[in-house]
């Protein structure tokens, strides 16, 4: 909850970030307890179906939390983060003459630059290649099954990975305002 709260960070001060964080440890979660139990043999029948739900709803959250987003406005300018609007104010001269935590760590540009195929690499090993392998080992059933649901599992992991590295370098800080950005 504390990253929906900080609005100093508008894409984390969204109604989509709990969802998010809730759907994805039911997604790894069922992911993990059905190839477990499929192992063990003492599974429900309907686990690797719920798995496989709960990684198509995960990818449904996922994307809904992007497109909110990238096409919400800008929540803060210069002229409100300073309190001298509303009229346009731009930068008279930087803080820092030279990078410093702030323009690293706030401003992370990597991130915006490979965003695109990032959240395609995410959405391909986090949701769609476990959901297409738990569905495999549905329909073939008997021993492909617990191999099938454990590589779901490690397919997703890495995906999970990126997609979070991805939530926290592509948020932008509202103190890149006074770094020369002009809204964010």
């Amino acid at each position: 909850m504390i990253y929906a709260t900080l609005r100093a960070v508008p894409r984390w001060h969204s109604p989509w970030v709990v969802p998010g964080y809730l759907a994805l440890a039911l997604m790894s979660g069922a992911l993990a307890l059905n190839a477990l139990t499929l192992w063990l043999g003492s599974g429900p029948p309907e686990l690797p179906l719920l798995a496989v739900l709960a990684t198509l709803a995960a990818a449904a959250v996922k994307v809904g939390y992007w497109r909110a987003v990238d096409h919400a406005g800008p929540s803060a300018t210069a002229a409100s983060a300073t309190g001298l609007g509303p009229g346009e104010v731009r930068l008279f001269e930087a803080p820092h003459t030279a990078a410093s935590f702030l323009t690293q760590e706030m401003g992370f540009q990597i991130a915006r630059r490979h965003a695109a195929k990032l959240r395609r690499l995410a959405l391909a090993l986090a949701f769609a290649g476990p959901a297409a392998l738990l569905l495999l080992g549905l329909v073939l059933g008997g021993a492909a099954a617990a191999p099938l649901a454990t590589l779901a599992f490690l397919v997703a992991a890495p995906g999970v990975v990126i997609e979070r590295w991805l939530f926290f370098a592509e948020a932008v800080h509202v103190v890149t305002l006074y770094y020369g950005r002009t809204r964010v």
